[in-house]
């Protein structure tokens, strides 16, 4: 696992990454890396974020963090973030973006092995819960935290995550049961994972990916009533 620390203020970047490393000092195999603004502005640039974890300030100067998760949530959807700051006034801010906690830097030493605990979590359902399937004597397993929605069109299933589409021989039905309840039916057609909802109305919700899912009469109560559940969930 590795961990990227973002923050705009060397000392206090220093005393955060001593603090996790304090942490996580008996957990194997896992790198911590200090970066500038500028040094994870490069990475995103370059479309390459090397990170499971990523903690990052909010206020940095030109740079602003909820507009690199913005980006990573596009880049790397699988990528954990935690907001660290200053100011309270960006909770409900940070909501815009996917992201696993938010922690006042006052309330660091209260509530970072907290966030730590939540984003090892989802890191480690990431990485043990995946949906297998099988098409043209190939088999696939995609982690259940990659995949954004499933599509059901003619006889086929298509899972779709943030890179790539797969192609199976399998209904909407059988599947529900083999996935997390962070999925939830919203069309006949759709089953989508509200981890990657950005918006939501009553007739379609829009991904992170920027892709636009229907919503049928039919779903939609039940639909909103699960992401409501969900994100309540995602709160404590």
């Amino acid at each position: 696992m590795r961990i990227g620390i973002c923050d705009d203020n060397q000392l206090y970047l220093n005393h955060l990454s001593q603090t996790i490393q304090l942490l996580v000092n008996k957990t194997e195999n896992i790198a911590i890396d200090s970066l500038s603004p500028q040094e994870l502005a490069i990475h995103i640039e370059n479309r390459s974020i090397p990170y499971d974890i990523i903690l990052s300030d909010i206020d940095m100067g030109v740079y602003n963090g909820i507009d690199f998760a913005n980006k990573i949530n596009h880049i790397a959807p699988a990528c954990i973030i935690i907001f660290i700051s200053n100011y309270l006034n960006y909770a409900t801010d940070v909501y815009e973006v996917s992201h696993v906690y938010f922690v006042l830097k006052s309330e660091v030493d209260e509530k970072l092995t907290k966030a730590l605990e939540k984003a090892f979590q989802v890191y480690n359902e990431r990485i043990t819960k995946n949906l297998l399937i099988r098409f043209q004597n190939t088999e696939y397993r995609i982690p259940f935290a990659d995949i954004t929605y499933l599509e059901a069109l003619g006889r086929y299933l298509y899972i779709h995550d943030s890179k790539q589409s797969y192609k199976s021989i399998q209904s909407l039905k059988s599947i529900v049961a083999e996935l997390s309840p962070s999925f939830s039916r919203c069309h006949n057609s759709y089953l989508v994972h509200m981890k990657f909802i950005h918006s939501i109305n009553r007739t379609s919700c829009v991904l992170t990916t920027g892709e636009s899912i229907p919503i049928s009469q039919t779903y939609s109560k039940k639909f909103q009533s699960d992401y409501v559940t969900y994100v309540s969930r995602e709160l404590l």
